[in-house]
């Protein structure tokens, strides 16, 4: 419909973004426009979006890790919908492993999606919506980005980055009638943490070298992991906080998911000094 939210969601394969993209779709007032990398994963979204598909959802081809596919996606959908209301950067890799078994490729692959890409469409929509003095830009962050997490080295780095951008965006584009919002869910039960080991974003036994550090991530991931998993929420809940942060008039600059994630952000304020924070991840090693 004329009147409807033009709403763009990267990564949208599965997930957060899948859940999000099906959600709005089946909400009046939205037109998704779900988008992933490879299209050739698109059947689950469409077997989820039903009757939606190709009405209030749209799926479309976006790379944000690649400069060209970012400006082409962005000039259609605004020669096509005229505007784009919101842009929920949901697109992410993810990485598990010793901090040394990261190559530097790797790294920067992580970083071409996670953070610069992220940033770089963000770049592309803010034009428009700064001549039309609306618009909305939701960062799908982590706790991690808040609080660090062992043997995530560079995807917390990456998260970290990002409620950066948040924080310098939020004061300048609320100027221009544009609200900016990091969403920072814990754990989600999600295909995340297979992408992660189909993706190969380091390891635990360095092929190339030997590393004693190894030898404390397992021991860590188990009792640590645990903690976290006692938190663990779906998909379709961070959806819906999702949809509120868009219908509200006046969305806040950062939505922790849970009650257990903002005493975890919590935490970390009233620990200047980190130590506190040292000593409780590593007790977690032994």
């Amino acid at each position: 419909m004329e009147g409807d939210k033009i709403v763009v969601i990267t990564g949208c394969s599965s997930g957060i973004g899948l859940d999000t993209a099906v959600t709005l779709a089946k909400e009046k007032g939205f037109k998704v426009i779900a988008t992933m990398r490879n299209l050739m994963k698109k059947e689950p979204l469409e077997k989820a979006a039903g009757e939606t598909l190709n009405k209030s959802l749209v799926i479309k081809e976006l790379d944000i890790s690649k400069e060209d596919s970012i400006v082409k996606f962005v000039k259609n959908t605004l020669q096509e919908e005229g505007r784009i209301d919101v842009l929920v950067n949901n697109a992410a890799m993810g990485q598990f492993g010793t901090f040394e078994s990261v190559s530097m490729e790797q790294m920067q692959n992580l970083f071409q999606t996670n953070v610069f890409g992220t940033a770089r469409i963000t770049q592309e929509v803010l034009p428009d919506m700064k001549k039309r003095k609306s618009g909305q830009i939701i960062f799908i962050s982590s706790i991690a980005g808040v609080k660090p997490f062992p043997f995530m080295d560079f995807y917390v780095a990456s998260k970290f980055a990002i409620e950066g951008l948040v924080g310098n965006l939020a004061p300048v584009l609320h100027h221009f009638n544009i609200s900016v919002t990091s969403v920072q869910p814990g754990p989600v039960k999600t295909s995340f943490a297979t992408n992660v080991s189909g993706n190969k974003q380091g390891s635990f036994v360095p092929e190339s070298k030997p590393d004693e550090t190894a030898a404390l991530a397992e021991p860590f991931m188990t009792k640590y992991g645990a903690v976290l998993m006692a938190h663990q929420q779906n998909g379709d809940e961070i959806a819906q906080l999702i949809k509120k942060c868009i219908s509200d008039k006046n969305p806040p600059v950062i939505i922790q998911t849970s009650e257990a994630i903002t005493e975890m952000a919590a935490k970390i304020l009233v620990d200047p000094t980190g130590n506190k924070l040292r000593d409780e991840l590593g007790a977690y090693l032994k």
